[in-house]
């Protein structure tokens, strides 16, 4: 079995590095990071204006990827079938070698800059990586999900852009307006349910936790902050992202297991 997962990883990631379009992501997200630092000062800063980057850009590269990356993958997928492979092998093969590239790109193309520049504040480059890191996972997942879901492409893309923009545009909209047109009322539990059903939310609130920036925090993060704690508060954004690395995963296993190619 490690044998032919490391084949299939193999021919994944030779696929991935000669992709124009891996390339430029990590590039570009090096280069931006680098003139972040080169004009921006100090690390506390420069998180602040690459996590709004990190929060759009990661997730919607990750689905869109995981998207194409199944649908272009049909026929290869099909002829694997036909060999003597398990489909839970073949799945965790094919989708490990398509992921592992979404997930080193962000720290190595953010942490090499931060090594050279920065020489300090180790720990929101950790929470910074780790929060990419993350999404690309769900990203990746997710985008595989809805890819086996829904065989039209575009379809599935749609779907991907929908579920992307309701994490990262609406959600921020229903917050403001929930915390606006409720604030006579007790509605820290609420928001706190909120932020776990956001893992956009989640990478964001632990980041700034470890920053002098409270007012960046908004209302979920505000809320989390009061309720457990800076310290608390990570611990509880890391076990509910960690919920929400397995929920994709285990939905997108469950639909290639069930799939009839």
């Amino acid at each position: 079995m490690r044998g032919t997962l490391w084949v299939l990883w193999e021919f994944q990631l030779r696929n991935a590095l000669r992709s124009r379009w891996v390339l430029l992501y990590g590039g570009g997200l090096l280069l931006l990071t680098a003139l972040l630092f080169r004009f921006g000062g100090t690390a506390e800063q420069v998180v602040v204006s690459l996590l709004n980057v990190v929060l759009l850009l990661v997730p919607l590269v990750a689905l869109l990827y995981g998207v194409l990356g199944i649908s272009s993958a049909r026929e290869f997928l099909e002829l694997m079938l036909a060999q003597p492979l398990q489909r839970q092998e073949l799945f965790w093969g094919t989708f490990g070698g398509m992921a592992l590239p979404l997930l080193l790109l962000p720290p190595l193309s953010i942490g090499i800059p931060w090594l050279v520049f920065a020489g300090g504040r180790w720990e929101l480059l950790l929470t910074l990586s780790l929060g990419s890191m993350v999404l690309s996972l769900i990203g990746a997942a997710a985008g595989v999900a809805f890819a086996l879901r829904w065989e039209e492409r575009l379809y599935a893309i749609g779907v991907a852009f929908g579920f992307w923009f309701a994490l990262t545009i609406l959600y921020d909209g229903f917050i403001l307006w929930a915390g606006i047109a409720l604030r006579d009322y007790p509605i820290e539990h609420g928001l706190l349910l909120a932020l776990v059903l956001n893992p956009v939310d989640l990478v964001r609130v632990a980041t700034l936790l470890q920053l002098d920036a409270a007012a960046l925090l908004g209302y979920t993060g505000a809320a989390l902050e009061r309720f457990a704690g800076s310290t608390l508060g990570i611990l509880l954004a890391a076990g509910a992202l960690a919920l929400w690395c397995v929920l994709p995963l285990w939905l997108a296993l469950r639909g290639f297991l069930r799939k009839d190619f």
